[in-house]
Order: C-alpha cells, then structure tokens, then sequence
C-alpha cells in the first residue's frame, strides 16, 4: 500500500447516511477495452478494513444525496474524467464512469465490493470526501500491482480512493485528476518516482524542480499543466530504473500499445477527412505512443508512431492547418486540460518533401501555408520526450518524460474551389435578371 502526498487542507468528514446515491452521467474512454477504470463520483459505502483502517462512508461528489447530479456538477465529473482518461490513452484500458459492478447486476454495497476484488482487470477509484480517520495525511491510497489480477473477496485490493478535501477541494479538477492517476499507476504496477543525487533521496516524490508545466505522474501532482510517464529511480531504491509506459503495458492481457487506425507511412496514409474545406476534428483524431513495446524509449522523435493524413488542394491559397495536443471531449474542436502530448506538425509535398514544420514550446501546433494546387501531406508526430529539471544545483539524476497521448486536427484547406469575385457577380446579376423578367 502507498500513500500520495497531501495537496490541500483537511475538511472534516460530516456524512454520516448515504440517502440516496446519484445517477452518474455516462462517460467512456474506450469501450470494449481489456482493462476498465471506473471513476466512482456516486459514493461509496466500503464494508470491513482496508489496509488496517475502516474506510467507511464516502459521500457523492460535492455531497450530492438526490437522484441525479446537476447540469453543472455533471460539467464537473466530465471534466476530472477528461483530464484522467487523457493521460491512459494510449493503453487498453477503457477510463468510464459507468458501474461495472452494476452492470453486472450487483446493486449492494457488499456485493459490488465482491465483483471490484474477484473480477481481474477492474479497477475501482472512489472519487468524494475521505473521513479525517482514514489515513488523514493521504490525498489518495491504493495498493500496488493490484489492477491486473482477480482478488481474494474482501480484501479490497481492487479499490482505491481519491479525496476532494484533501486534493484542493471539488472545484481543483487538475488535482483531482492528478491524484486519480496517480493513484491508479499505482493499482498497475508503479512506484513513486523520486528525486535524487547519487544514492541521496532529495524528494520522496519526484515535483520536477517546483514544474508547474510537467512533473511525472507518479511524483507530486500539484499546480501542472500536465502529468506525464516518466523514467526515472524509485523512491523506495535508487538502483532502480522505472519505466513507467513499459510497466504498464506489461500488465497480464494488457497488450502492446494501442493502434489508432491512423496511416502510419506516406504509402497508408489516411485521407483527410473534410466538411467542405474545413477539417472533421472527429473523423481526424488519433494517439501518438512509443514505436516499442518492449523496450519503449521516451526520447526520440523515432521512438514514437506518427500519423499521416493526404489531402488535395483544388486551387492556389493559404491553407491552415492546427495539431491539438489532447483529446476533445469536453468540446469538440478544442483541446481538453491536461494534454499528454506535445506534438509536432509536418506539411509535405507529395513526394514526402518537407514544406513546413511547427515544433514550438506549445503542445498543440498550427502551419499557415501558401499551396498551390496539388497532392499534400500532414506529418503529426511526438516533439520527441523532455528531459527533468537536474535541480536547483544541477547536480539531479536525470529522469525522462514521455510525450504521447491523444490529438487531433482542425483547421482549413482548400480542398473545393472558391468562387471567384467576377463569378459570384455574374451569378447575382443572373439571378435579378430572371426576377425581373418574371415580373
């Protein structure tokens, strides 16, 4: 078992009866994927010890006791489960906020308990206010290496918890989700990253030098706009080097990393799907993740898959074109918070000659470009991994950042002719003329 940091202060546990739990909204990440994460907003009444303390009673998400949540605590969850589902996409696991357990026709507490610990691959992450009582100094707990297995019945391996009060309180989404993941690298498999010099354990939970751009999931969430996986020692053993993609997909049935359908050459790339000129960000979306699945490497534009798209210009003109690092589930056509991506952008000739590149400090990418009529390409690959911050002092070990995750396009091209000034006055002038000899 292993705690998390604490983010934010103390509120006091004041439910005492679970009136009625709420209908969560309905958010799926991947369905049909070998593992499942469920993303417990209802609340949660745990039955017997886990890990030595009495759970309890978890109330709903900001204390909810009707029927269903409100449109904007609905906002709310979907936001916290974007910003989770985000940072697993590029694993088969399905992040979802549906009761698994349910589903299975399982309506007791006790009972849902049972399916969580026997039913290998389900992970259960109570999300809600923890009791001062149960490890009061934690932002979450979970056990480790925990996901992939089927569990002795009441052990309450399968289930771990994130508490509100203690991660910023309901309205802090990017600690919440922060913890969320947290705590489930854990449930897979994972360690806390640390911080180090030599054999010198500097920060039990690795915080990136104070980033508040980048800090590995498995270190400190706290003000990041991003938690990404990372390589880098262990807390608990500074001879050990964990790899934290590798880890996970190394659990039991996970399979290697996911294949998004996208065109992965010039020769399959896939045709740009388009609404007249402008481009379909859903039809147009996909994952960038480590070219390896056995020895995945996070630094190296090569080391990650890249997706290509081919379109055609029917006429001479600019052309823009955007790679939104992220997925859109939020809104579609904007990036959600929380991107694991920071992706680079490609223009190229027909003969995969490069014409522009956009590669900046920005996750997301756009190009602006004068074609003239002809055969394209769009190149979207990883900006290639980041190295740690190596400390105040400059002495750190390194540590290694992967960049993958979810993206997808918008944007325009001229793909249909637009009509021209003297053709649209001709058309008008045509129009009035057969009026007027109607009249």
């Amino acid at each position: 078992m292993i705690r998390a940091t604490v983010f934010g202060a103390l509120v006091l546990f004041n439910a005492l009866v679970l009136v009625a739990q709420p209908i969560a909204p309905a958010f799926n990440s991947r369905p049909g994927a070998a593992y499942t994460l469920y993303l417990n907003f209802t609340g949660f009444q745990y039955t017997g010890n886990w890990g030595g303390q009495t759970p309890g009673i978890t109330p709903a998400f900001r204390n909810q006791t009707g029927s269903s949540f409100t449109a904007s605590q609905q906002a709310e969850i979907k936001n916290i489960w974007a910003r989770t589902a985000e940072t697993w996409m590029a694993y088969n696991v399905n992040v979802t906020t549906v009761d698994p357990a349910a589903q299975a026709g399982h309506t007791t507490y006790l009972a849902r308990q049972h399916y969580y610990d026997t039913t290998a691959r389900v992970q259960h992450s109570v999300i809600g206010d923890g009791a001062s009582n149960f490890f009061g100094g934690a932002a979450g707990v979970s056990y480790v290496g925990t996901w992939a297995n089927s569990n002795t019945a009441g052990s309450g391996l399968s289930t771990n918890w994130t508490f509100t009060n203690r991660s910023g309180g309901y309205g802090s989404y990017k600690r919440i989700a922060s913890v969320t993941v947290h705590e489930n690298g854990h449930a897979a498999g994972l360690s806390h990253q640390g911080d180090y010099i030599g054999s010198q354990e500097i920060n039990q939970y690795s915080t990136n030098n104070g980033s508040t751009n980048t800090r590995p999931a498995l270190g400190t969430g706290n003000a990041q706009t991003r938690v990404a996986w990372a390589v880098g020692r262990v807390n608990t053993n500074p001879n050990t080097i964990q790899n934290d993609a590798l880890r996970i997909r190394q659990n039991s049935g996970m399979g290697g990393f996911i294949d998004d359908g996208i065109g992965r050459t010039l020769l399959t790339a896939s045709a740009l799907t388009l609404n007249g000129n402008t481009i379909d960000s859903l039809a147009n979306q996909g994952v960038i993740v480590p070219v390896s699945n056995t020895n995945p490497n996070p630094i190296g534009v090569d080391n990650y898959t890249k997706g290509y798209y081919s379109f055609t210009t029917a006429m001479a003109g600019i052309n823009s074109i955007t790679v939104n690092a992220g997925t859109q589930w939020i809104t579609t056509g904007e990036s959600d918070p929380h991107q694991s991506l920071d992706a680079t952008l490609r223009i190229l000739d027909q003969n995969g000659l490069e014409l522009a590149v956009s590669n900046t400090s920005s996750f997301s990418e756009t190009i602006s470009l004068f074609l003239n009529k002809g055969n394209y390409f769009i190149e979207v690959s990883s900006a290639g991994g980041k190295f740690a911050s190596k400390g105040p002092d400059g002495t750190w070990d390194d540590k290694l950042f992967y960049d993958m995750g979810a993206y997808f396009l918008t944007g325009n091209v001229l793909a249909v002719p637009e009509p021209s000034g003297v053709f649209f006055a001709i058309a008008v002038g045509l129009m009035l003329f057969r009026r007027e000899r109607r009249k």
